[in-house]
């Protein structure tokens, strides 16, 4: 009975076994669908975030531009009245004092850094996709590097010379200053301002540093600092506008691969 019974068991445990593998594999399958589920969201996830940033950060470097062309333009009409026989007028003072502030900026980088530090770039699937993320990062910030190096070897520089000429905070032309004055010694005068721990009073009763135009044409120093602040906003600018067109270059590349 054993020996007939022998065909019968082999034939059933080898049916079973081939239930176990085929349950083992389906089951494989169906982890594998999920993984490749999960691995789809997330990279969808990274993909809408990193869109986010760059679209952030592209509306800000628009506005950030044009500030920069705005003081760079400032800084040349200051150096060419070097040039001219006349005396500028009064209202050079507005385009003497635009140029002396700066905003370094920095677009955002947090999800791209964090796939290229973490390992978690391998969740994006194209390998074009992955090489633009890590190429678009180290373009920008080589072009942070250099933005830097425009901040503190020519717009500080030309910051500290001009000091060193004339007040920055007493730089106004004596009819914007009168005018000060009378609006400080109304009665109906009014502001918020506390002066505490100002360097100006509220009311002001005479002009300590007039501004001497035809003197400070003859300067050389005025002419220098103008001359490092046009090269600090120029430069500072093309360096902003290759960081734009990496941005528009990686969110090209991103809206390519959702289609």
């Amino acid at each position: 009975m054993k020996k007939n019974k022998t065909g019968k068991y082999l034939k059933y445990a080898i049916g079973e076994i081939v239930l176990v593998m085929i349950g083992i594999l389906l089951a494989l399958q169906v982890n594998e669908w999920n993984n490749e589920k999960n691995r789809n969201k997330a990279e969808k996830a990274i993909i809408e975030q990193l869109k986010i940033e760059l679209v952030t950060s592209k509306i800000q470097l628009e506005k950030l531009i044009e500030s920069q062309e705005e003081s760079a333009e400032a800084s040349a009409i200051i150096c060419h009245s070097f040039w001219k026989n006349k005396i500028p007028h009064d209202s050079i003072i507005d385009y003497m004092r635009r140029p002396l502030g700066n905003t370094v900026y920095s677009p955002v980088l947090g999800t791209a850094k964090s796939l290229i530090n973490s390992g978690n770039l391998s969740l994006i699937k194209s390998n074009t996709l992955k090489n633009a993320i890590t190429v678009y990062v180290e373009r920008v910030e080589s072009s942070l590097k250099d933005i830097n190096r425009y901040e503190e070897t020519y717009y500080r520089r030309g910051i500290e010379i001009i000091n060193e000429v004339i007040p920055v905070a007493a730089l106004g032309s004596k009819s914007q200053l009168k005018d000060y004055i009378k609006k400080s010694n109304s009665p109906s005068f009014e502001t918020s301002r506390n002066d505490k721990f100002s360097a100006r009073p509220n009311v002001i009763e005479k002009i300590p540093f007039e501004t001497d135009l035809e003197q400070l044409f003859q300067d050389k120093r005025i002419y220098l600092t103008y001359s490092l602040l046009l090269v600090a906003h120029r430069n500072a600018t093309s360096r902003y506008y290759a960081i734009l067109n990496n941005i528009n270059e990686l969110l090209k590349k991103l809206e390519q691969n959702t289609e």
